[in-house]
């Protein structure tokens, strides 16, 4: 029982990476790497992009923005 749950959960992490490395391009240890290192400040998100993602969105029952 023990052998084949290791088996199963070895295959089981080989098809998840394959399926990370198929939609991104890049190995699950690659992805690691790049998340280590900092993000440059030109992708960090400014003050008044935090404001409009905190503040709520009104819509109508047509599914509109409403202001």
């Amino acid at each position: 029982s023990l052998a084949s749950y290791l088996v199963t959960r070895a295959e089981t992490q080989k098809c998840s990476d394959f399926w990370i490395y198929l939609e991104t391009g890049k190995s699950p240890q690659e992805l690691a790497t790049a998340d280590r290192v900092s993000q440059p400040a030109e992708n960090l998100p400014s003050p008044e992009d935090r404001e409009r993602a905190a503040a709520p969105v009104r819509r109508n029952k047509y599914g509109d923005v409403v202001e």
